[in-house]
């Protein structure tokens, strides 16, 4: 989930606007380490595009990361590749209408580990980081990024042909001519006019009392970060969850060590 958040940021404020762009994201962690989590993308048609042409243009503007491509996302596909994580498929909407694509994807998962892998293959990517939970040593936990090592899973095999540049993409050794800066200056334009429909939030609730959290809101057990048109320079900086919480009555299996 994480990454997914990742690179809805990424292409929200790296490439220097992200109107028409929609992402709301939550998870909630019982007491022994499993959970649910929902994810719902909605983005505009003229913006997947304008977002496409700048990545061909400038495969910089968001570094590795690209948007899912909704047409691979299907429910029989993502059941299959979740099943070897203990994560089940709880829920899938998804829409083409008035010039949107939309989707929504709800998961029961056994551990947060399980969680980031399936994640990644529903993406169709390797996992490199998620979610995780540590024990502080005094008998409470913190969920913060995790790097784990996926080398017990069988992570989904990378598509053929998945790392060669597709046909008609920029050269990223190749400097960009007059005509290309002065297009992609026009996208930028283009996604800064419509930016005042950017909704972005994350919502994550732990199964102790919080003692501590960098969310700037809390709500009893829930962290939310949100970003929108009037924060979205800024809110960036903060969107990697720290949520220190009671341990009294938990027992988070697999809970990691520093």
């Amino acid at each position: 989930m994480m990454r997914t958040m990742s690179c809805i940021l990424v292409l929200a404020l790296a490439v220097g606007a992200a109107g028409c762009v929609q992402m709301h994201s939550e998870t909630t962690i019982n007491d022994d380490g499993s959970g649910t989590a929902s994810l719902a993308i909605g983005i505009s048609q003229s913006m997947l595009e304008a977002i496409k042409e700048m990545q061909e243009l400038d495969p910089d503007a968001t570094g590795d990361m690209e948007m899912p491509a909704f047409d691979e996302i299907e429910r029989d596909r993502i059941e299959k590749a979740i099943k070897p994580y203990d994560v089940k498929l709880t829920e899938f909407e998804k829409s083409d209408a008035d010039g949107r694509e939309s989707v929504r994807l709800a998961f029961a998962f056994k551990d947060l580990k399980g969680l980031s892998a399936a994640m990644a293959a529903t993406l169709g990517e390797d996992p490199e980081d998620g979610m995780g939970i540590y024990e502080t040593g005094d008998g409470n936990y913190v969920l913060k990024q995790a790097r784990y090592d996926f080398s017990d899973m069988p992570l989904p095999e990378p598509e053929e042909g998945a790392d060669a540049p597709a046909s008609g993409e920029a050269d990223p050794s190749a400097e960009q001519t007059p005509e290309q800066m002065q297009r992609q200056m026009e996208l930028v334009g283009k996604m800064m006019a419509s930016m005042s429909e950017l909704d972005i939030s994350l919502r994550i609730t732990v199964p102790g009392d919080i003692i501590e959290t960098n969310a700037p809101q809390q709500e009893g057990r829930t962290s939310i970060w949100t970003i929108n048109s009037s924060n979205m320079m800024t809110a960036g900086e903060d969107m990697d969850p720290v949520i220190t919480f009671s341990g009294k009555g938990v027992k988070i299996k697999n809970a990691l060590t520093e």
